[in-house]
């Protein structure tokens, strides 16, 4: 009898152990979609620039969108949501930002910041939140160095985690402006 009630606390203890594991699943909703289209910018946008030429790229996401916004799926009839307001995040990455393309050229960041990735050093850009304008922001000023052909797909995703969370609260969509998401823009550097 005595060995039974060990067994039986001992399975409850293990059962409450893996029950707080804190390698559980810990969000308790998916990410909310978020589509914006148009949202980042590069000026001049060109399919022929020379070693010298400068662009601009720049990223404003706006921390507040409501169900006016024309962007939004239909299915969003009472959205009003407020980014900041909600996660309290200060700064994130922007996903297949594709700023890792002009490596190499001379990067000079006016907003935001930008990092190697640790997983495969690849150039990182984030955006950072201006309490101001109530917009996420990064922009850098990228003047050639390196001829050669470049690459560049028009979209991305923008993850707004929970503060000190793993957890997702919004995946905003967006694209460069004048080019549909997924497409490829193609251009060369010439000296």
């Amino acid at each position: 009898m005595v060995t039974k009630i060990f067994k039986t606390t001992g399975v409850i203890f293990l059962l409450l152990t893996l029950w707080a594991c804190p390698f559980r699943h810990e969000c308790s909703r998916e990410a909310m979609d978020l589509p914006k289209y148009n949202l980042i910018s590069v000026i001049p946008i060109d399919t022929v620039y020379h070693v010298g030429d400068q662009l601009v790229y720049t990223a404003i996401i706006p921390s507040r969108i409501d169900s006016l916004d024309e962007d939004i799926y239909e299915n969003f009839e009472s959205l009003d949501v407020d980014i900041y307001e909600d996660t309290g995040i200060t700064s994130t990455r922007l996903i297949n930002s594709e700023i890792n393309k002009f490596d190499g050229n001379a990067i000079e960041v006016l907003k935001g910041f930008t990092q190697r990735s640790e997983y495969d050093n690849s150039l990182q850009a984030y955006v950072i939140y201006n309490p101001t304008n109530k917009v996420y922001e990064f922009q850098a000023r990228i003047t050639f160095t390196r001829p050669g052909i470049y690459r560049i797909i028009s979209g991305m995703n923008i993850l707004f985690h929970y503060k000190n969370s793993k957890c997702v609260a919004y995946e905003l969509k967006t694209n460069i402006e004048g080019l549909e998401i997924g497409s490829m823009w193609e251009f060369r550097v010439v000296p």
